[in-house]
């Protein structure tokens, strides 16, 4: 279980490199000219109308994730909702 966990470690350790190497690649920042140009507007424009139904998707998704890390965080155990039943320290 140990060697599936450091090779986890290292694939996202060596992901991040190899995204941090392109990102920071200047080919990759060079402006866009001619036919295949995209001004702002015409990217909120896509984003808003053209992608509305993905950009619903992904936001319901966010939301089911959000739900799940707080339902997984929380602490059930029985002292933990003694304390919350009672208000507090009992003495």
């Amino acid at each position: 279980m140990r060697l599936i966990s450091t090779f986890a470690r290292l694939g996202i350790v060596g992901l991040l490199g190899i995204l941090l190497a392109v990102m920071m690649d200047p080919a990759n920042w060079t402006p866009v000219t001619g036919s295949d140009s995209m001004t702002t507007l015409e990217f909120a424009t896509a984003v808003l109308d053209d992608w509305a139904f993905m950009l619903i998707i992904l936001g319901a998704l966010l939301t089911m994730a959000m739900a799940g890390a707080a339902y997984l965080v929380r602490d059930e155990r029985k002292i933990n909702l003694m304390w919350e039943l009672h208000g507090g320290e009992e003495e």
